[in-house]
């Protein structure tokens, strides 16, 4: 029985990885949000440069980078008819450092859970779906704690990002600032908490589906 304990609370810890992982990493493959905040004249992140593009432009740049960034392993970022500027470039590789590493915990995590709950069929035990959507929760309500109250230089220029528009932590000698537009980070950032939301009810489902597959069939 003890081993069982063990396969139980091993699937609840990966089930909970498996949904704040995956929630971010298809958030990071969003392009639904850019396109709705360009439809709704949301304004553009403050900016130095003197350039100035249209939405369709600003559209076609987006959808490049952002194919760009989804590529497990490029580096680097193409736009048409410009060039990002160096400073930039590792501003996004660093974001996308959590990118990938999103990725690599979220299918070792699924590998991990689907095993787990091999084992724990033999018991019909099926609960860590429920306690795994539960710490899921838990875990992010202390990132988003974390997020509000971390000095981490990233951290605060996200918040910035998300609660004031304010993208300087990014260069400006470049289009980019002129693409991004102000409210995006802050429906990205509700956009992830739906996301986890929903991966929740799906596990909740999925639980509530075995149940009711297993069930005592009357003739």
């Amino acid at each position: 029985m003890e081993r069982y304990k063990w396969y139980s609370f091993s699937a609840t810890v990966l089930v909970a990885l498996f949904i704040i992982n995956f929630a971010f990493c298809v958030l990071c493959m969003n392009k639904t949000i850019y396109e709705r905040c360009l439809d709704h004249g949301s304004e553009r992140a403050a900016s130095e440069v003197s350039i100035s593009i249209e939405d369709f432009e600003a559209r076609a740049n987006f959808d490049k980078l952002n194919d760009d960034f989804k590529s497990f392993f490029r580096g680097r970022y193409e736009l048409i008819g410009y060039e990002l500027d160096e400073f930039n470039v590792d501003r996004l590789n660093h974001i996308k450092g959590w990118y990938r590493l999103a990725w690599v915990v979220t299918v070792a995590s699924c590998i991990g859970m689907v095993y787990c709950f091999i084992v724990l069929s033999k018991r019909r035990m099926f609960m860590p779906l429920i306690y795994g959507g539960v710490l899921a929760a838990f875990f992010t309500a202390v990132n988003a704690l974390i997020f509000i109250r971390s000095d981490k230089e990233s951290l605060v220029a996200a918040r910035a990002m998300v609660f004031r528009g304010d993208y300087s932590w990014f260069s400006d000698k470049d289009i980019l600032l002129q693409m991004m537009p102000a409210d995006y980070a802050r429906w990205m950032a509700i956009a992830y908490l739906a996301m986890v939301a929903v991966l929740i009810l799906i596990m909740i489902l999925i639980r509530w589906f075995i149940l009711y597959l297993g069930r005592p069939h009357k003739f």
